[in-house]
């Protein structure tokens, strides 16, 4: 019997901006609790967006809705923040952004806080929870019927990666699995390598069998499953990640105005007022938590992983010498 095409329901056209709206208001505090706040005059909170948080999103709307909410920031709580945050792109623009204290606070992957070292960031990371925990795991996902039983046999087969900053580990977890079993590297154990921008775009081709495999988010597939049992009951899992923390929001180190206290203490009612558990739902998030960067440890775990394989992989006498896959790259 054909199977038939799993639904998925239809997003309104706004989706993406709103998605924009929802994560600017989370991550820079815009939706503090609505209720009477004390206003501290002279504070100025210049916050920092990394380009890798508005994976699959025009920027020119990431910008538009970070004005129209930074806007309504400075108006309702009394916090000075500029109506144009700051959005960095690579490593080098955050770290001058920090040292120069030209941004307090900033939302950026995992990766990018690896890179960049402990020292530039405060001890304490803000993250958002879902089903009790912050963290997300990965889930690399056959056909039942593909005849692949381990991850050895996708030599030479297709894979998609979901192109989400939720995701933004998930490549180098794969290839973490490839070099541990002297596999090498994917873009040359895998025939083809692309990213679904949407959830969709990465289960279905493989549900199809258009692609032989795919990784998403456990959450991710439990929605696509939710939506079409045909997804759950035809698809496997190959493997899964430890549980990690992939974007979080920090301040900057010497960053010490007498409101940042008062801001975290706001930031954990979010989830407290009708504004907030709407937007927390379309962010896929319950509520906001500050956390110690300890949980962060899985994460560089992962990446620091990641460097010593290549390490050795680009040794003289190794099986190969080409440069790890690039984290949003997409081979074709």
């Amino acid at each position: 019997m054909k199977e038939r095409p799993p639904i998925e329901r239809e997003r309104q056209p706004s989706f993406a901006v709103r998605r924009v709206f929802a994560c600017v208001l989370l991550v820079s505090l815009g939706l503090l609790p609505v209720r009477a706040v004390e206003t501290v005059d002279n504070t100025e909170l210049r916050l920092g967006f990394t380009s890798s948080v508005f994976v699959g999103v025009n920027e020119n709307d990431a910008r538009a809705a970070m004005k129209i909410w930074t806007q309504a920031i400075l108006k309702e709580h009394g916090i000075l923040i500029p109506s144009d945050p700051r959005v960095l792109t690579g490593t080098e623009a955050i770290a001058s952004a920090v040292q120069n204290k030209k941004i307090d606070a900033i939302t950026m992957t995992a990766e990018e806080y690896w890179t960049l070292g402990r020292e530039w960031m405060a001890t304490n990371v803000i993250l958002g929870v879902s089903d009790g925990v912050a963290t997300e795991n990965y889930l690399l996902l056959v056909h039942r019927d593909s005849g692949i039983a381990r991850i050895n046999d996708l030599r030479g087969h297709s894979i998609v990666f979901f192109q989400n900053p939720r995701a933004s580990l998930a490549p180098l977890w794969f290839e973490n699995l490839l070099l541990k079993a002297g596999l090498g590297q994917t873009a040359q154990f895998c025939s083809r390598t692309i990213q679904g921008v949407k959830l969709s775009q990465t289960v279905l081709p493989v549900f199809f069998r258009q692609f032989d495999a795919c990784v998403v988010t456990r959450r991710g597939f439990q929605v696509m499953s939710e939506l079409n049992p045909q997804v759950g009951q035809q698809l496997k899992i190959l493997a899964s990640s430890p549980s990690m923390v992939p974007v979080a929001f920090l301040f900057r180190a010497d960053y010490s105005d007498p409101a940042k206290d008062r801001i975290i203490k706001e930031i954990q009612g979010v989830h407290s007022t009708i504004a907030g558990q709407q937007v927390l739902t379309l962010f896929q998030c319950e509520s906001l938590k500050v956390l110690s960067v300890a949980a962060l440890d899985s994460s560089l775990e992962l990446l620091a992983t990641h460097a010593r394989l290549m390490e050795a992989l680009n040794k003289p006498g190794s099986a190969g010498t080409e440069k790890s896959l690039t984290l949003g790259k997409t081979d074709k």
